[in-house]
């Protein structure tokens, strides 16, 4: 009898410690983004995803915008950017200076999620510039990738292994002034990193409206 007590203690205490090594697992690591103003690794208090903000900027229209494919390569972990896996949203601002301040909001345009466009009205005209004009519209495109447990257990032994060495690769067509452009993309290099990213403070003015809408919630 005595040999099933401790059989069982030990079963109880075996079964504890792997519950607090896993809860100890999760929280041991605050992950994030070095190196990189391209591409940033969130929380929402429910989920990691990673955002890819965007900027367009200048006296044009953007009328549209097609995402076709890209990664986020995390160490050896290639992380595929399908459209039908990821959300887009456009907003604009027409009244921005060219640091990318203006007292006028950002107004959504368009939306996509997981490939069902919800919102779409970048053709919409626009208030025309003059040659006076200081005024720029200003775009903001942001590309979110929502991570599964499975995945960001993935990233997590990335690092462990010091395997922090990463990449990301986007890949779209978009519609300047009627003019297709084709094969637009963008590249980057960054590291994954254990604790807080770049302070918000040092952002250039031009990521404001990011920072107001992802991190100052």
């Amino acid at each position: 009898m005595k040999n099933k007590i401790n059989a069982y203690f030990c079963i109880i205490s075996l079964f504890t410690a792997i519950t607090f090594s896993n809860c100890t697992a999760k929280h041991n690591y605050d992950l994030s983004l070095n190196n990189t103003l391209s591409i940033f690794l969130l929380n929402n208090g429910k989920s990691h995803y990673f955002c890819i903000p965007v900027q367009y900027m200048g006296d044009y229209q953007i009328s549209g915008f097609e995402f076709n494919n890209g990664n986020i390569l995390i160490g050896d972990y290639d992380i595929l950017l399908k459209r039908d896996e990821i959300n887009i949203y456009i907003y604009l601002n027409e009244t921005a200076d060219e640091d990318g301040n203006s007292d006028s909001e950002f107004i959504l345009i368009h939306s996509e999620e997981n490939g069902k466009i919800l919102i779409s009205k970048m053709d919409k005209p626009l208030t025309k510039k003059h040659e006076s004009d200081e005024e720029l519209n200003h775009y903001y495109i942001f590309i979110e990738k929502y991570l599964t447990d499975n995945e960001m257990k993935k990233i997590i032994k990335e690092y462990e292994r010091g395997n922090v060495s990463s990449k990301l690769s986007i890949w779209y067509d978009i519609t300047i002034d009627n003019e297709e452009q084709s094969g637009s993309g963008m590249l980057d290099d960054f590291e994954l990193h254990n604790g807080p990213a770049i302070d918000p403070a040092w952002f250039p003015p031009n990521l404001n409206f990011f920072k107001a809408k992802y991190l100052q919630k």
